[in-house]
């Protein structure tokens, strides 16, 4: 998964602070973890387009190119000591996981879905969202992700947005959760698949134009040995999209996409004048909000290093 754009109006007010804890953690996380991963793929790069300068035109003359190719190597092994000691990866993945089940958990309660369904003021119901959020908060005991002290909270917009009627939880509940997370799905897909194939393009350009020097080479045409500098270009690129995750992610979120659609319909059609309407919607809206949790479940267990 990648950077979750902040929430805004209603849902912002509605979140409470625990969320935007986590959420600033993750953040931090992905920024760190890319820093010191450009840092270290431009490195490699540079040490292999150095590589690929021809030597001295005569024999005896000194030729300082290969230190400049062990001082990148260096820089890159400083990088990769970072990323491994610092694991920033990990701590962007558990923060986004944190985040999004506290997000999960607030609005389940603020629409009564279930396990929160019933009585907009219910002391069993806020005892027992409050418990959830302790679990969460154990689950994710590192501090840089929860800080100490972090305690669970109901917030005033959830308390209001929870003793509305059926008709004004459902409006809020579709046009600020459903739709505006179905729209960021929907976009995230159209910018990963789009960024897959221009990266893919790149690959295939290296990847000719190392082939031709190669020939080139070999016939001595040419001397720079760019047959080097293009495979290690290609394979940092390459690298690059794997921890981006391009293609599972662009898959991930049309299918997440998908699903909310599917709900949403199912909420939009929901009778809502029905004896039994509020318990339809304590399940559909758990439903709903299980198909948007679903995609972040699988954040912990793809941390690049775990401890």
């Amino acid at each position: 998964m990648v950077y979750k754009d902040p929430p805004g109006g209603v849902e912002a007010q509605l979140l409470p602070e625990l969320f935007w804890r986590a959420d600033k953690a993750s953040q931090d996380g992905q920024r760190e973890t890319l820093r010191w991963y450009r840092g270290l793929i431009a490195m490699l790069v540079i040490a292999a387009l150095i590589g690929s300068l021809p030597g001295p035109d005569h024999k005896g003359d000194s030729d300082i190119a290969p230190l400049f190719s062990v001082a990148a190597f260096l820089i890159a092994g400083y990088f990769w000591s970072r990323l491994r000691r610092g694991n920033p990866q990990g701590r962007w993945y558990e923060a986004r996981a944190a985040a999004e089940s506290v997000k999960t958990l607030a609005w389940k309660y603020s629409v009564r879905a279930r396990p929160f369904d019933g009585e907009a003021d219910s002391e069993d119901v806020d005892r027992g969202y409050l418990l959830q959020v302790e679990d969460v908060l154990r689950a994710f005991e590192d501090p840089e992700i929860v800080p100490p002290g972090s305690v669970p909270e109901i917030t005033e917009e959830m308390r209001r947005a929870r003793a509305d009627s059926l008709t004004a939880r459902r409006t809020l509940y579709l046009r600020t959760r459903v739709e505006g997370q179905r729209t960021w799905y929907r976009s995230r897909a159209e910018a990963c698949e789009s960024q897959a194939v221009s990266w893919g393009l790149g690959i295939a350009v290296l990847i000719i134009v190392g082939a031709a020097a190669a020939i080139a080479q070999a016939t001595g045409a040419l001397e720079v040995h760019i047959f080097g500098a293009s495979s290690a270009a290609a394979a940092s690129i390459i690298a690059w999209t794997q921890l981006k995750q391009l293609r599972p992610l662009a898959a991930a979120y049309q299918l997440a996409a998908r699903e909310l659609e599917n709900v949403g319909n199912q909420l939009t059609d929901l009778d809502l004048s029905a004896p039994d309407a509020e318990a339809r919607w304590a399940r559909m809206a758990a439903e709903a909000e299980d198909a948007v949790s679903r995609e972040h479940t699988t954040w912990r267990a793809r941390r690049a290093f775990p401890r």
